[in-house]
């Protein structure tokens, strides 16, 4: 059965190891970052399909990723495509550990998917018995995309939603691009939790945590209800044109 962690790595236990590793169901692995590794502790998805693996992003580098990998897709003759949320280097950092990755670029991300049209066009994505929806939602780095899971109606969100700072450098472009979002979830594709890769807030309403940070100690959890997608774009809406900083319970809107 589909299940969360009671509790992520939060840096308070700096023995452990530098992954920790959660089968959400027999198909869908969430990965985070040690923050003992690194402060930025990405969180990390290793969707499975009949054919093929999806590895999104890499984290920053600092810790063998690639034989975590290898270990959770021992025995199982699959191809393994390795693509990102976004081209930041907390999220591209491993790429080098891995023989076939795709490229950060807006032209490289589109051909890998088969986008003709950036960023208005949504794609699947067939693992083999498991089909994705890859959405292009450009505006916190730019070649940026949401992929929603129809087996397991999760939707990744990169940096663009997570419960911590959305930094946001192109306000028109990511306004634009969290109203698709927003669209295609209401237009009846079902979304039982968006889950984002970071945690940058504490469990007390729009309080986050030092920029920087090794530990984190009473975290928000991963996990948002999808309800907090609509309160976003909603947000967003009504700040208009110009950028604003945001606060909310579950997300802070940080212009750049």
């Amino acid at each position: 059965m589909a299940s969360f962690p009671d509790r992520w790595d939060d840096g308070t236990t700096a023995d452990g190891p530098d992954h920790q590793v959660h089968w959400y169901d027999e198909r869908t692995v969430i990965i985070r970052q040690a923050l003992h590794t690194n402060f930025e502790g990405p969180f990390l998805y290793l969707l499975i399909g009949s054919e093929r693996a999806l590895l999104l992003d890499t984290g920053t580098g600092h810790a063998n990723l690639r034989a975590v990998v290898d270990e959770l897709l021992a025995g199982r003759d699959l191809e393994l495509a390795v693509a990102h949320t976004h081209g930041h280097g907390d999220h591209v950092g491993g790429d080098d550990q891995f023989d076939r990755v795709v490229g950060r670029s807006v032209e490289e991300v589109a051909a890998f998917f088969g986008i003709t049209s950036w960023p208005d066009e949504i794609v699947t994505f067939d693992l083999g018995e498991r089909v994705l929806d890859v959405i292009p939602i450009p505006g916190h780095q730019g070649s940026d995309v949401a992929v929603y899971d129809r087996e397991t109606r999760l939707l990744l969100t990169g940096d663009s939603l997570y419960p911590g700072r959305l930094y946001v450098p192109d306000w028109s472009s990511y306004r634009s691009s969290i109203r698709r979002l927003a669209g295609f979830v209401a237009a009846g594709n079902p979304v039982e939790r968006v889950l984002g890769a970071h945690i940058e807030l504490t469990d007390r309403p729009g309080e986050d945590y030092v920029m920087g940070a090794a530990e984190h100690p009473g975290e928000h959890p991963l996990e948002l209800a999808p309800e907090t997608l609509t309160e976003l774009d909603e947000a967003l809406t009504a700040a208009g044109p110009e950028p604003r900083r945001l606060v909310h319970d579950h997300f802070i809107v940080v212009p750049r």
